[in-house]
C-alpha cells in the first residue's frame, strides 16, 4: 500500500513499483495536492487498486489494508506556508493520521512499514551535516507547524519501530514530475512558460539539497528489500558544490531559453528567519548499499522538459497553487 500515492513523490513511487511488477494499493484522500489523474494509466491497466480514503478514518484504513503486506506512508499535509494558517489540520493528518496507519497496519500483521519523514525534522545547519542520531525527541528543532507535525510523526514511527517492523526515511528536498506547482521548482518553471518572472526570495542564497523524486522511489524499493527495521535513514543528493536557490533559478532560465537577468525577480523574503541550509549525512544508507545516480543538471533538465510537455496537467492546478502567495 502507498498512502498519499496520488501526490507528488507517491506518484513517482507508484510508477517505479508498477514498472517492477509489484501489486499496488493506493490510499489517498485526494486533497488539492493529490490527483487521481496522475495514476489513471496505472488504474486503467489494473496495476493499481485505488481507494479514495482518509488515513485518519480507522475503518477506511482497516478495509484498505486487506491483502497488504507492506506499507509506504507518504500521506501528509506538506507545505510550510499553508501550515502557518491551519496548523491543526497539519497535526490531524501528519500526527494522528500516522498513528492510525501504524496501529492498524501493525495490528493486521504488515511485514514492513516505511514512514516518510523529512530533513526538516533536524532544522537548519550552518556547516556540516545532520546524521540520523541528531534528531532529538520532540519538535524543538523544527521551525514551522509543518515540520513540527512531521517531527512528532517521526517520533511515533520510531517508537513503534522499537517492537515492530517500522523504518523511517528522512529525505531532502524532492523535485521532479508531478510536483504540485505551489512548490518552488514547478512554480518557477510554470511562471516562465506563462510569461511571468521567477519570484526569488531574498538574495536566493538559501541552500537546499535537491533530490530527484525517481531516486527517492529507488531508495524506497531498496529499503523494502534491505532496510533494517527500527532504523531511520537519511537520503540526500549531497551536491558538490551545493546548489543555492539562485543557481536553481538560473538553470531553469537557461533551460527555457530566457535571460536570467530579466526573468528572475528578487523580492523581500517573507520568512527571513526560516531555515537557510539543510544538509544530511548519508553514510548509514550508503554503507547499507544504496548509491543513487546524482546528476543534478540533467535531472533538473528532465524536470523542466516534463513540465513543458505536461502543460495541461499543471495549468488546471496553477490558480489554486498561487492562491497561498496572495
Amino acid at each position: 500500500m502507498i498512502t498519499g500515492g496520488a501526490g507528488f513523490i507517491g506518484t513517482n513511487f507508484a510508477y517505479h513499483m508498477a514498472g517492477k511488477g509489484y501489486g499496488l494499493t493506493v490510499l489517498d484522500k485526494l486533497t488539492y495536492a493529490g490527483g487521481k489523474d496522475n495514476l489513471e494509466p496505472l488504474i486503467s491497466s489494473n496495476k493499481v487498486r485505488f481507494i479514495n480514503g482518509d488515513i485518519c478514518d480507522t475503518a477506511a484504513v482497516k478495509s484498505a489494508l486487506e491483502g497488504v503486506d507492506a506499507v509506504v506512508h507518504f500521506a501528509a499535509e506538506s507545505h510550510n506556508t499553508r501550515s502557518e494558517t491551519d496548523p491543526d489540520l497539519f497535526y490531524r493528518t501528519n500526527v494522528e493520521g500516522t498513528r492510525v496507519m501504524l496501529e492498524e497496519a501493525l495490528t493486521l500483521g504488515v511485514e514492513k512499514f516505511i514512514h516518510i519523514s523529512t530533513d526538516e525534522v533536524y532544522g537548519s545547519i550552518v556547516d556540516g551535516y545532520f546524521a540520523e542520531g541528531d534528531k532529538l525527541l520532540g519538535d524543538s528543532q523544527a521551525t514551522s507547524a509543518y515540520s513540527k507535525s512531521k517531527s512528532q510523526a517521526d517520533d511515533l514511527a520510531m517508537e513503534f519501530g522499537k517492537s515492530s517492523p517500522v523504518i523511517v526515511l528522512r529525505p531532502t528536498n524532492n523535485f521532479g514530475p508531478w510536483q504540485y506547482p505551489e512548490k518552488a521548482l514547478p512554480r518557477w518553471i510554470s511562471n516562465i512558460i506563462l510569461g511571468s518572472k521567477i519570484p526569488l526570495w531574498g538574495e536566493g542564497l538559501q541552500v537546499r539539497d535537491w533530490l530527484y523524486a525517481p531516486l527517492t522511489a529507488e531508495c524506497l524499493e531498496f529499503l523494502l528489500l534491505k532496510g533494517e527495521t527500527g532504523n531511520a535513514y537519511n537520503v540526500a543528493a549531497n551536491h558538490s558544490p551545493e546548489i543555492t536557490n539562485r543557481q536553481a533559478a538560473e538553470w531553469i532560465c537557461e533551460m527555457l531559453g530566457v535571460d536570467k537577468e530579466e526573468w528572475i525577480q528578487y523580492i523581500p523574503d517573507p520568512r527571513p528567519n526560516h531555515d537557510f541550509r539543510y544538509a544530511l549525512n548519508v553514510d548509514k544508507i550508503t554503507k547499507l548499499g544504496f548509491k543513487p545516480s546524482i546528476d543534478p543538471y540533467n535531472q533538473f533538465k528532465s524536470t523542466v522538459e516534463w513540465y513543458v510537455k505536461n502543460e495541461a496537467w499543471w495549468k488546471k492546478r496553477k490558480e489554486e497553487a498561487e492562491s497561498i502567495y496572495k
